[in-house]
């Protein structure tokens, strides 16, 4: 899936993993120059704007503009000063980690902002929020003077940084008023960003309304006099509203770039996330075959990822024999094309494993963003090698993320956004039950090696998460088709600015300006 975090399929994200330690000292410029209205097309409305709940990839536009976050993100995957100037772990464990607030940051109600605020917002979201795997080494976050928070965790957690940036929303810091009335952050906001939701301008679904935060620490990056998020989930339709001047942005397909162009848009993309098939059932509870090495590496040489690619995404994306991306510290460039395309080869390993004539799973997947088209081009590619898949197909995430987790399927068709090897690792690969290891797979080698990995110094890590993809790549865990571009649209005329890159979500709160 692209998920709610448990989604990042509605992720078209990617996440570097970048050095922790850092100082910056970035400070609040004067008032500047506004545009009258920025109008942003999204195929479909938040899960919530509650920045707990909210779905990495597809809600985060909705919820930047009106919530700062301890750190940010910027092109590149580089961790820069947020609400937080001094930040870094204060030990060689990656478990304690220490920021420190900049002064004188109000919420848009105009209350002061203490580090026990910032402390009860994060508490708040690593215990109600969707990412539950990527909290779960967090066990206290506590204010130890004014300005000053300690997070400390019960094992090595080396990407808190990114945790607490505007990607991930963790660190989206909360008011003590929104935090007293918590059924209300899902259609109000309550944060200290530099917009603030004009509910009376909003009709939830529809379209989202912005104003200026009066109270906002840094007037320089506000850049809009108005935003206007407007909901439109048809895709043709969604193009000509900004075709036509009634937006300036949104996110593409790869069938739509030509068409963009031709309308004198202006496009940006980069690598966001992959697609392909997970053989989540590696113990055979389901499908015995799945529990032998060589059958699972006989589903990926069946695979002509090239073809599949060319068919899906055309000069939008690339095979792909890994779960991760370019650019990320998990990516073995050595392994990209480990499984070139051999049938012949795939029905001898089957012939080895004692499946001469093949044999027959159940498989899930979602009926969304190309991953149905991934996982039907697979099929089809599966039973020329006597391979033969009941396929059930879900529409919506919520359908998605019951079925995954039902343990009633051998294998899931999945869309993920790239995250870090240590953030993709507890969703994928470690000993526990999630929408992406339902049947919590264990390999032994594999837990100590990724044990190595999260507690290594930021200079080593790489090396040891590349090793860790080359080891689930061997091991076959899964059958990876073709990484994604990110492909987005926008008026470059109105527009400077808006710019998608590895590691890196176009930033309209911050970075989103009128061209001069």
């Amino acid at each position: 899936m692209l998920r709610r975090r448990t989604a990042p399929a509605l992720a078209a994200l990617t996440l570097l993993a970048a050095s922790a330690t850092a100082c910056a000292s970035s400070t609040g410029g004067g008032a500047q120059a506004q545009g009258d209205t920025l109008t942003v097309v999204s195929a479909s409305p938040p899960a919530s704007l509650d920045p707990a709940k909210a779905n990495v990839g597809s809600d985060n536009w909705f919820v930047n503009l009106t919530y700062d976050t301890v750190l940010r993100m910027r092109e590149g995957g580089r961790v820069d000063a947020g609400l937080a100037t001094r930040w870094g772990y204060v030990d060689d464990s990656n478990q304690t980690f220490e920021f420190t607030l900049r002064d004188g940051v109000k919420f848009a109600d105009g209350t002061p902002m203490t580090a026990a605020d910032v402390a009860a917002s994060l508490d708040y979201s690593r215990r109600n929020g969707l990412n539950v795997s990527w909290v779960s080494a967090i066990d206290s976050v506590t204010a130890t003077g004014p300005t000053t928070v300690r997070i400390h965790c019960s094992s090595p957690h080396p990407n808190l940084p990114q945790l607490l940036t505007q990607l991930l929303m963790i660190g989206s810091v909360i008011s003590p008023k929104g935090l007293a009335d918590p059924a209300k952050l899902g259609t109000q906001s309550f944060g200290a960003g530099p917009y603030v939701l004009d509910t009376a301008g909003t009709a939830s679904g529809d379209h989202y309304t912005y104003r200026p935060n009066p109270n906002y620490w840094d007037k320089s990056k506000i850049h809009w006099k108005k935003v206007v998020i407007k909901v439109v989930p048809n895709p043709n339709t969604a193009l000509q509203t900004v075709r036509t001047g009634q937006g300036d942005i949104l996110a593409l397909n790869a069938g739509q770039v030509d068409t963009a162009r031709s309308g004198g848009l202006t496009i940006t993309k980069s690598p966001a996330f992959f697609l392909g098939v997970n053989l989540a059932d590696r113990e055979g509870t389901l499908a015995p075959p799945l529990k032998d090495v060589r059958v699972r590496q006989a589903l990926n040489y069946a695979v002509d990822r090239q073809a599949i690619t060319k068919a899906v995404v055309q000069e939008y994306g690339q095979p792909t024999d890994q779960i991760t991306l370019p650019g990320i510290d998990s990516y073995a460039a050595d392994y990209d094309t480990h499984y070139p395309y051999d049938a012949d080869r795939a029905r001898k390993l089957l012939a080895d494993a004692g499946y001469p004539k093949g044999f027959r799973l159940t498989m899930e997947t979602q009926g969304m963003a190309g991953i149905d088209l991934v996982t039907q081009a697979v099929v089809q590619q599966w039973k020329q090698i006597g391979v033969d898949v009941d396929l059930t197909t879900d529409t919506s995430i919520g359908q998605w993320l019951s079925n995954a987790t039902s343990r009633k399927y051998a294998a899931l068709g999945f869309g993920y956004g790239g995250a870090s090897g240590y953030l993709a690792s507890l969703d994928w690969m470690l000993p526990h039950p999630t929408a992406f290891n339902p049947f919590a797979t264990e390999d032994a080698e594999l837990t100590r090696r990724l044990a190595a990995a999260a507690a290594a110094p930021a200079d080593r890590a790489p090396a040891l998460y590349q090793d860790v993809t080359r080891y689930t790549v061997d091991q076959a865990w899964f059958v990876p088709v073709l990484r994604m571009d990110g492909i987005y649209a926008y008026n470059a005329k109105k527009v400077t600015g808006f710019i998608a890159a590895v590691g890196y979500l176009p930033d309209l709160a911050w970075s989103t300006a009128p061209k001069k």
